[in-house]
Order: structure tokens, then C-alpha cells, then sequence
């Protein structure tokens, strides 16, 4: 007999089940009871049928869901007793059958290694047994499709699944195992076998429809039982109605409408439908306006005139706020209105956007709860540490691989050994056979012999700790590698791999994690890593049960067995029974709740936004369904059914419901309501509304001690910049103050109130240890400290550094056309070539020979590791080619000369260095190399000019030279004048200052309207690759540097007019006793700096000038958290200054100088 229970959502439809449940059994003991819910909700099923049943009795009673029922019916019938494949077990089969078949696909060819794919698979087989199609039904309907468009798509998707389909039947079909799929079949076709059926009664709750599969469960149920008894959420008036696909009710009602035809089918007598009384009748009885919401869920109605206690409706600022309003909505609930925490859930359409902040801030506010969702075990450090090794032992030591498993903290290396040997290997780009070839890591030399002398004992002790951890690697992985690559079956590969695992004793480590989780109070973690281990014993069974006997090839049992960790998933059952239950709106079942929280009640997310995924899209399913092969619901179908999840959520509390929505998602993007909390909105004006984050009462964040500490620290914040703040928050600091447990935190608070962002100025005596009793500095390092004294002295005094990496950087190719313009300098000399006299043809057979040996000295060899970089080698050899050509052409055309190439000054340096005594009484002294020197002479003595290379962008700015942001060119051409009789190699004549130039190392890119000339392009070249700085005020040396030069020069930043002059307002022309001056002003202005610097100053305060500042290109932002935002965060501010008072101050501080000598 069928009996149908009727009644809208908390009419008391599962609370009547149990009561006729207990009833029955109390009545009639020799009569068995089936509760038969969905499989989420037995948990909960049976905790309420222990409660209902006050004598005992649960043997006679039992909870069961529809596969728990095939296991207790083919237990009894011995239909049932072939190996039965779970869904790890079918990934497996499956992704065995996609590896050895590899060249059968072309639809999936593109789509069956990525990750998801199998998943999907695992899901489309289980809904074509679920909805009742057999291949050979699929094989049918690609007789009758054309080739045509999208039915042709179709055609060739359905045909390489069917085969994939038939593989998998006749693989589990010739080793006798059983699809956990096909139990249900299996049962409707033994269930004829369970004589103990005519002696139960079943009730099935829960379910607003049933597959194809359990309505043929359900038909043999009602012909063996002698009553069952099904619940539909549907209400009367609509039973004998045609209902819209659009309607509430509609699927329930097709279910409804399912049901008789079945009973018609079969001549099953109906007994009378059991109509539920009103829900305001049963659930909602205490709380008319839960009533009046559920009644407006199902008809329109108007507005609630009363007042809505029961109803809460809140906006908050962002998502971390509204989980925080919902953790202390559970406290007053449990405080002030007497709840559990059982009695309490929260809600939500979305997990991925709040499950790490729910589990945060619930710990936080000491709230238990268990989430209801299955959690993929991918990410855990076991199935990665499996995952990485495979990839490791078959694809050739990568990189990648090699560090993920090295940090999962289950390989026997220490997290400090880990960072050795990653630093190493990134800076060497060690991989695949560099790691197993047993030669000694060494470091490689580079341009200079300073850098071999520089591997001191320091180094070859970091290099011995480098290799030994790099052994305790190989001496692991490579016999692994080895016993892999000697496996042949599927039962070999796993007992390789779990012989591998127990070696590195994988199971003590969880263990360890899982007692120290629970020492923490993380009962959920510690579950997690208890199952994670027999999760993964499971899978190595399940492989060698299915595929044990298989003869493979090792990239097959690695695909395999990855393939099977991406469907591990971990069911958690909860903990302990009084928790608040975290759950999902379309998933979570549990009847007996008093209060609901509904979080991200926002427009996209609940309702939601429902997707096409899988491998069949709605136009398969749509034009399958034509041929009366019925899938599951298409995505139309499925956001109508959005409209039943929002009533049976809005429902689901008795006494109180929240809903929150967030106005900001946690990147700051503004969000908005959805059109559910709209018009629950409108129907409710009376009820609970905070639509304003900003108004919720101070005292209702008083709460509990670790978050409540939060609130008072950005009160008292509040309170330190002037701003009023609620007496409450002092009464709480009084509090506080008062427990000794919270001393040490209020005393960080407080001292953070007064904090600003700076560095104290360091003690004279630590200065001297980081820096030394007298200041050996180069240009550029002073120039850091004018660009941020906190930046100098990470950089200098605690030579911080960054990780270094085996690719080429923009420094590393300076350093290359650097190296690369000396050696062709010193190939001149060695040859007694002119670089004048040099054809384009000898040029280009010198820069060839240099790059050829340069080439494997940058960067340990990173020039030479892929084509990639080969062919950046020609590039560079291009580049310097054209620059090496230029300068020919300024040799050409001028008559200075280089006299110096990478002149070192200071100590040990060609030529000594600049010197002064500091403010403190300690001295500066000066080091640096100068790129290039150049001399000229006439009657009036030799003329000197400084070039610097440049390989990026470069200009000389007067008013970066006089803050000291620029002393590099200024600083050389000082010391060059100091010594320029030694460079030019005369005693006679006077020195003079002739220029300081920069001349860019770049590939130019040319743009025209048109075609060009050869001679064309090399004028534009030419015009790209001008040097840039400043020159001597002298028409004359301006020729002896380009003796073509007429109007605008091609090799110089200068013009000259028809009469041989200087164009009025040139700005980058001096005098040469303004070129002196400068040099006199720069020398002061490095004498401050070493002054400053070795008074301790390490302020964090970087420059900002004309919109530009340091911190850009700074790598240290995480150390020193500068934010301008903040205060006490301030830049040093760089006005801008016109030239005449540039030089106005220049020539004063120039006269203060001689004064005070």
C-alpha cells in the first residue's frame, strides 16, 4: 500500500514519521520500521528516532538511506557479495582505461589530463545508471544522429563515452566486481528475495524527488512491504493541478504525479492522503511572523504589520564582519535566549567564499561547530607528498615537484635544510639530472677574479651543508625511482609506493599531527589526518584489488594513482552533538533547528548562479531527452529549483531567522543585495534591520574575551586620534586590566597606540660593528641612503639580500656590456688597434670571440641552459655590436680618446680614492669604478670626459645631483680631474672638466610612417643611442668631440647654431668653473651623507620628487610596512627648484667652504 503524507515545509512531516514510527513499534514489536532519508540526513534521522523511542526498540527501528539500504537487503538476499567499487576504485578504472587508450579519443584527447576531468567522468556514469541508461541504450541513439553542427559534437562526445562506458562494464564485469552504482539496480532486483519485507513498514522523509533508479527501488518496495509511507513537501490545493516547471511545488508535485502512476502501473492500493496541518499550526506555532514568511514564500501576500522579532535582516561592511555578527548572534541566542548550540545553524550558498573565515572566527568566539560538506583531501600534505613524488621519478626531477614534496614536512628534512637546498637551486637552476649525477655542487664563476677570491670559508661550509641535504634527497627518491622504473604490475607499483611511505613513517607523523591538533581543541583536523592515512591505504587496496594484476608502464600507474587522489574526498561525521552546524542550502538536513543564520544573501550568490559543468551541456541534454534518454535536470531547470532551496532555508528555524548579506566582497568590490533579501525586506518592515554596518551597538561586540580585544584595541585607537568613543569601551579596558592572563596583550595595545613607523637612530657603538670604524662606501650606496636611510641599512648593515634566481636580470646584463666594452678595450691595446680604423666586419669578429666567453660566465651558465636564452645570446652580441660601432663613430669624428676603461678607485683601487673626516671624527673613504674615461687636449690644456654605460633608461637632472639622488658621473669626474695627469700620462697642462655623459646599451626600436634607407636607419639608430648629460660650455670642445656636428649633434645631448654658438637657454652646458663648483658640492654632499650615516640615522623616510619615489623599486615594503596612510609615515618631500637657484645655493655653499678653511 501507498500512503502520502502532505504538507508544506514545518508542517511536521518528519516529526509525524517518527511519531508513527515510535507508535508502531511500541504497538506491534514483531513489525519492522524503515526510516529511509537522504544520506546527509541519517545522522541527524537517527539521533531524533532515539529520542522519540522511549523504550528502546532501534534494532526493530532503523535509519537507512537507499545505498544503506542495498547493503542491508543484499546482505540478507546474497546478491551482493562481488567486490564493490566505491568512487575512489572507479577513478581508478577509469583513468586506466583513459591511460591504455589513449590514442582511441580526439573529443577528450585535449581535456582527459586536466584536472577535473576524471571527476567528471566518475559523475556522468553514475547518472546514466542513476537515470536507467545502459550503453547499449546511448550506443542506440548515435545510430539515429546526423552529422550535422552541434549534433555531430554530440555524436563524437557520446560515442568515446559509450566507449568508455562499455570498457568500464566489461572491466568490472570480467573480475567480478560490483559498481556501488549499480546496488540499486541490484536491490529492485532482489528485493523479491527479502521475505522479511512482508513483516516492514517503510517511511521515506526528505526527498523532494527520486532518480529513475530509486523510483524502481520505491516500485518494488510497495510491492513486497505492506505500507509505505512517503512525505512530499507539497500542499493539497495543488494536487490536482497542473503546476508551471516555474512553480514552487513543481517538483515535488512531478514527484507526486510519478508516484500514482507507478501504483496505477502496478495496481498498488492508495491509501488516503495524510494532509499536515498548517506549518503556523506546528513548526512556526510560537512565532507567527515565521508563519507569515512561509505562507508568503508560496503566495504573495502583504505586508507584516506586527512586529518581526523572530526576524533579523543585516548588511555588513564585508564578509569578515558578517561572520563576526553571526558568531555573536550565536552567543546571545545561547545567552539570552536559552538555545544550544545544536538548536543554531548557519547556512550558505557559498562555502568557498566563507569556510576559512567561519572557521577562524568561530574558534575565535570559542563557538563548536561542524561543517556539513565533504572536505577534498588534495591539499592535505599526504596526497602531495604522493602526488609530487610521482611526479619527481617520472618526469625528470623538476623543480616544482622536488619542493612540494620536500615541504609537506613528511620527507626527513628540516624546513632550514629545505630552504638551503631551494636557494641553491634556484640561483643554479639545478634540475633533472644535476641532482642524481653525483658530482659536488660547486659555485660557478663569474666576470671577475673577485668573485672567485670572494668564495671564502664561509661558502664552502654552506656548500657542504648545500650537498649533504641534497644527498639525504637522493639517497630517498632515487632507490624509489629505481624500484618504480623495475615494477611491472599494478600490485608491484603499490607495494613500492607503500614501502616508501612506511620508510619515511608517514603514519607516526600524522599521528603526532593528530594529537597535537586535539591538544589545540582542533577536533576536525585532528579527524582529518587520522583519515587521511587509511584514505590512502584504501586507495593503494582498492588499486591493487581492480588493477593489481595489470602489466603497466610507470607513466600509467602515476596517472592512475593521481588520478584517484583528485577524487579523495573526507566525510566527517560530527564530533560531538552539541555544535552548531555549518551547512549548505541545497545539502544540509537536520529538522529539529531553532534559529538559522542565512550568510551571502547577495545578488549571484544565493540565489545562485547556476552553471553548466560536466561532460554533457543542456543542448546534449535537451536533444537526448528528444530520444526519451532523460538525464538530470538541465541548468533552466535547475534555477527554478533555487526557488524551493530559498523556501526550505527560509523555513527551516522555528524560532529565530538571520539574514545577512555583505556590501563588500574581501577584495573591496561592492556587492549588493539579492532579490531574496529584498523582499523579505519589504514584507517585514517591523522586523530586526540594520542595513547600516555603522549602527549596530557597541555593546552587542562585548561579547567574549579574544575578539572583544580586538574591538577595544581600534577603540582605544579611535580614542588616541580624537575621536569620541563609548564610555563601555573604558569599563572594558578596566576589565581587562584587571586579569593578569591579559596583562602582556594590553600592554602590546597600548604600546602600539604610541608606536610610529621609525627606527630608533642606532647606538654609535653598533655602528662601528656594522659598519666598520671608518665609512668604505661606494657612490651608489650613498645614494641609497639619500633615496631611504632604512633601505641603506637593510641593504648595508644587515646585508639583507634578495633570494637569488637563475634568470637573467636587468643587472646581470649591465655587468655583461660592462665586461663585454672592457674586453674590447683591452683587445685594442693588445693588438695596438685604432678603433677608428676598425671595418664593421673586424668589429663584429671581436664582439663574437668576447661573447663567446662571456656567455657561460653569467649567471651560472643561464645563458646557455635553453634556446630561449641561446638565442638571447645573439641579441646581446647585437647589442654590443652596435654599441662598440657607435663609439668607433665617435672616435671617428672627434679626437678624444678613451685613457681608461673600469678604472677602479680607493683602496687597492688603479688610482686612489676620495677621502674626508666626518662630523664624529671618523673618516669616508670613497670606492668605485669608473665605466670609462675619455681626453682631449689643445693649446689650452687636456679636456676630460666620463661616460657612464647605461642598458635602461638614464638622464642627468641638476636638481637629482644637488639632493644627492644622482653623484655618481659628478663623483667620478672628480676623482678623474684629481688624477688626470696620471690618466692622460702628462705632467704638463692643465686638467680640465670636458663632460659627463651616459651612453645607452640598448637595442633601440624604431618607429616610421614608411619604408627606410639603410642610411635612414642608421641615422635613426644613431639618434637613439645619443649619449646623455652635460658638456663643457666651449664650442671648440664640442667639436673635438663631433667635428660634424651642425645644428643638433647626432652622438652628443648638444646644438650649435650657424655661427658655431650655443643655442640660448642650453641647459646642460656649464662652464668649467661651474663643472668644478659641482664637483666641490657634490664632494660636501657625500661628506654629509658618510656623517649621516655613521651618526646611526636609519629613518624610514624615502624621497619623493616630481611623483616619483624609491619605494617602487625597493624590496624591502614587507620589512618596513612604510604607508603613507599611516600616521607618522611621511615621505621627504623634494620641492622643486628653478636652475638660478640651484646654482645660486651651489656657489654658496662653495664660499662657506673656503671660509672655513
Amino acid at each position: 500500500m501507498l500512503r502520502l503524507l502532505i504538507g508544506r515545509s514545518g508542517s511536521g512531516k518528519t516529526t509525524q514519521c517518527l511519531k508513527e514510527i515510535a507508535e508502531t513499534v511500541e504497538s506491534n514489536p514483531a513489525l519492522n520500521c524503515f526510516f529511509l532519508v537522504p544520506e546527509q540526513g541519517s545522522f541527524y534521522a537517527e539521533r531524533s528516532l532515539l529520542k522519540q523511542i522511549k523504550k528502546g526498540g532501534v534494532i526493530q527501528a532503523q535509519v537507512f538511506s537507499f545505498q544503506r539500504l542495498a547493503w542491508r537487503i543484499l546482505q540478507e538476499t546474497g546478491g551482493g557479495l562481488a567486490a564493490q567499487l566505491d568512487e575512489v576504485a572507479k577513478a581508478l578504472i577509469l583513468k586506466h582505461i583513459l591511460a591504455t587508450n589513449k590514442q582511441s579519443f580526439q573529443v577528450f584527447a585535449k581535456i582527459m589530463d586536466k584536472p577535473g576531468f576524471l571527476e567528471q567522468l566518475v559523475r556522468a556514469l553514475s547518472e546514466m545508471k542513476n537515470y536507467c541508461i545502459s550503453p547499449e541504450k546511448l550506443a542506440g541513439f548515435l545510430d539515429t544522429v546526423e552529422d550535422e553542427g552541434t549534433k555531430n559534437e554530440l555524436k563524437g562526445k557520446l560515442a568515446e563515452f559509450v566507449f568508455i562506458y562499455k570498457e568500464f562494464e566489461a572491466f568490472i564485469k570480467e573480475h567480478e566486481y560490483l559498481d556501488t552504482d549499480d546496488n540499486l539496480q541490484i536491490l529492485a532486483d532482489n528485493l523479491h528475495k527479502a521475505h522479511f519485507l512482508k513483516n516492514t513498514q517503510i517511511w521515506i522523509d526528505g526527498f523532494h524527488g527520486f532518480t529513475p533508479l530509486e523510483l524502481a527501488v520505491i516500485r518494488e518496495l510497495l510491492l513486497y512491504c505492506p505500507q509505505v509511507n512517503i512525505t512530499l513537501c507539497l500542499e493539497q490545493k495543488y494536487l490536482n493541478r497542473k503546476l508551471p516547471e516555474t512553480h514552487l511545488f513543481y517538483k515535488t508535485w512531478e514527484t507526486y504525479q510519478s508516484l500514482l502512476q507507478m501504483a496505477a502501473e502496478i495496481h498498488c492500493p492508495l491509501a488516503d492522503i495524510f494532509v499536515l496541518p498548517e506549518p503556523r499550526l506546528r513548526r512556526f506555532q510560537e512565532k507567527p511572523e515565521l508563519a507569515f514568511l512561509e505562507e508568503c514564500l508560496v503566495e504573495t501576500k502583504a505586508v507584516y504589520k506586527e512586529k518581526a522579532e523572530a526576524i533579523k535582516l543585516r548588511a555588513a561592511a564585508n564578509r569578515q564582519e558578517e561572520v563576526e555578527e553571526a558568531a555573536r548572534e550565536i552567543l546571545f541566542l545561547c545567552r539570552e535566549k536559552g538555545l544550544r548550540y545544536q538548536d543554531i545553524a548557519v547556512l550558505l550558498r557559498d562555502f568557498t567564499s566563507y569556510e576559512d573565515l567561519l572557521t577562524n572566527v568561530f574558534r575565535d568566539y570559542g563557538i563548536p561547530f561542524f561543517m556539513d560538506m565533504k572536505k577534498p583531501v588534495r591539499h592535505h600534505p599526504l596526497p602531495e607528498l604522493i602526488q609530487s613524488v610521482l611526479e619527481i621519478v617520472q618526469g625528470g626531477w623538476n623543480y616544482e615537484p622536488l619542493f612540494r614534496c620536500l615541504k609537506t614536512d613528511l620527507f626527513p628534512l628540516s624546513r632550514r635544510e629545505t630552504d638551503l637546498l631551494e636557494n641553491y637551486c634556484l640561483a643554479h637552476g639545478i634540475r633533472g639530472s644535476r641532482w642524481t649525477d653525483g658530482k659536488p655542487w660547486q659555485y660557478k664563476a663569474g666576470f671577475s677574479a673577485e668573485e672567485v677570491k670572494s668564495l671564502s670559508l664561509k661558502k664552502e661550509q654552506y656548500l657542504l651543508r648545500v650537498n649533504k641535504a641534497r644527498e639525504k634527497v637522493v639517497e630517498i627518491l632515487l632507490p624509489l625511482q629505481k624500484a618504480l622504473r623495475e615494477a611491472a604490475t599494478g600490485r608491484e607499483y603499490s607495494e613500492v609506493l607503500f614501502a616508501f611511505l612506511e620508510n619515511l613513517a608517514v603514519a607516526h607523523k600524522l599521528e603526532y599531527w593528530s594529537m597535537k591538533a586535539k591538544e589545540r581543541g582542533a577536533l576536525e583536523e585532528a579527524r582529518i589526518h587520522e583519515q587521511v592515512w587509511q584514505k590512502i591505504l584504501d586507495l593503494l587496496d582498492r588499486f591493487v584489488d581492480v588493477l593489481g594484476e595489470q602489466h603497466m608502464n610507470l607513466q600509467e600507474f602515476c596517472q592512475v594513482i593521481i588520478g584517484g587522489l583528485e577524487t579523495l574526498e573526507l566525510g566527517l561525521i560530527p564530533p560531538c552533538l552539541d555544535q552548531v552546524l555549518v551547512g549548505s542550502v541545497d545539502r544540509s538536513r537536520n529538522p529539529e533547528l531553532k534559529a538559522v543564520i542565512i550568510l551571502g544573501i547577495n545578488e549571484g550568490i544565493f540565489p545562485a548562479k547556476v552553471v553548466e559543468s560536466g561532460l554533457f551541456n543542456d543542448e546534449d541534454r535537451i536533444e537526448l531527452a528528444a530520444q526519451k534518454i532523460v538525464l538530470a535536470p538541465t541548468t533552466e531547470k535547475k534555477l527554478f529549483a533555487e526557488q524551493f532551496f530559498i523556501y526550505k532555508a527560509l523555513t527551516s528555524a522555528s524560532h529565530y531567522l538571520t539574514l545577512s548579506f555583505a556590501l563588500a566582497d574581501g577584495e573591496g568590490k561592492a556587492m549588493t543585495a539579492s532579490s531574496i533579501f529584498t523582499h523579505v525586506l519589504a514584507v517585514f518592515p517591523q522586523g530586526e534591520i540594520i542595513l547600516n554596518p555603522e549602527e549596530e551597538r557597541e555593546e552587542e561586540k562585548v561579547v567574549c574575551s579574544r575578539p572583544t580585544f580586538s574591538y577595544l584595541a581600534v577603540n582605544l585607537r579611535q580614542a588616541m586620534e580624537g575621536k569620541r568613543i563609548a564610555d563601555l569601551w573604558w569599563n572594558v579596558y578596566n576589565w581587562y586590566l584587571e586579569r593578569p592572563e591579559w596583562q602582556k596583550p594590553l600592554a602590546n595595545v597600548t604600546a602600539g597606540l604610541f608606536y610610529r613607523q621609525q627606527a630608533a637612530k642606532l647606538p654609535a657603538i653598533l655602528v662601528r660593528r656594522l659598519y666598520g670604524q671608518n665609512l668604505r662606501a661606494s657612490i651608489s650606496r650613498l645614494e641609497r641612503f639619500k633615496a631611504c636611510p632604512f633601505s641603506h641599512f637593510l641593504t648595508y648593515g644587515l646585508k639583507l639580500q634578495q633570494r637569488a634566481e637563475y634568470k637573467v636580470a636587468a643587472l646581470d646584463l649591465g655587468q655583461f656590456f660592462h665586461k663585454g666594452l672592457e674586453n674590447f678595450y683591452h683587445y685594442l691595446q693588445e693588438k695596438r688597434l685604432v678603433w677608428a680604423d676598425l671595418t664593421l666586419e673586424e668589429m663584429q669578429e671581436i664582439v663574437e670571440a668576447i661573447v663567446k666567453d662571456l656567455a657561460p660566465r653569467l649567471q651560472n651558465e643561464v645563458l646557455l641552459s635553453t634556446a630561449r636564452h641561446r638565442y638571447l645570446v645573439g641579441k646581446l652580441q647585437r647589442i654590443l655590436l652596435r654599441a662598440v660601432t657607435v663609439l668607433s663613430e665617435h672616435e671617428r669624428r672627434g679626437t678624444f680618446r678613451s685613457v681608461g676603461m673600469e678604472i677602479s678607485f680607493g683602496e687597492q683601487g688603479d688610482v686612489p680614492g676620495l677621502s674626508f673626516s666626518l662630523s664624529d671624527g671618523t673618516r669616508i673613504d670613497l670606492q668605485g669604478r669608473i665605466d670609462r674615461v675619455d681626453a682631449a687636449h689643445d693649446e689650452n690644456g687636456w679636456y676630460l670626459r666620463v661616460i657612464d654605460y647605461k642598458s635602461g633608461l638614464a638622464s642627468l637632472d641638476l636638481l637629482e645631483i644637488f639632493y644627492g639622488l644622482r653623484l655618481q658621473l659628478l663623483t667620478y669626474l672628480a676623482v678623474a680631474l684629481q688624477h688626470g695627469k696620471y690618466l692622460v700620462g702628462e705632467e704638463e697642462g692643465e686638467i680640465k672638466p670636458g663632460g659627463v655623459l651616459y651612453f645607452p646599451v640598448k637595442d633601440p626600436l624604431l618607429t616610421t610612417q614608411g619604408p627606410l634607407s639603410t642610411a635612414e636607419i642608421e641615422k635613426k639608430v644613431f639618434s637613439q643611442l645619443k649619449m646623455q648629460g652635460f658638456l663643457l660650455q666651449n664650442p671648440q670642445v664640442i667639436k673635438m668631440m663631433d667635428n660634424k656636428i651642425a645644428g643638433y649633434s647626432e652622438l652628443l645631448p648638444v646644438a650649435l647654431n650657424k655661427n658655431g654658438e650655443f643655442y640660448k637657454n642650453v641647459q646642460n652646458v656649464w662652464t668649467g668653473e661651474e663643472f668644478i663648483q659641482l664637483c666641490h658640492y657634490v664632494e660636501k654632499l657625500l661628506q654629509d651623507i658618510g656623517s649621516e650615516v655613521m651618526s646611526g640615522n636609519v629613518m624610514i623616510k624615502p624621497y619623493r620628487f616630481q611623483g616619483k619615489e624609491p619605494c617602487a623599486y625597493c624590496p624591502y615594503p614587507a620589512v618596513c610596512r612604510f604607508d603613507p596612510t599611516v600616521p607618522g609615515n611621511d615621505y621627504h618631500h623634494l620641492p622643486q627648484k628653478e636652475a638660478e637657484e640651484i646654482w645660486l645655493k651651489i656657489r654658496k655653499c662653495g664660499e662657506e667652504e673656503e671660509k672655513n678653511e
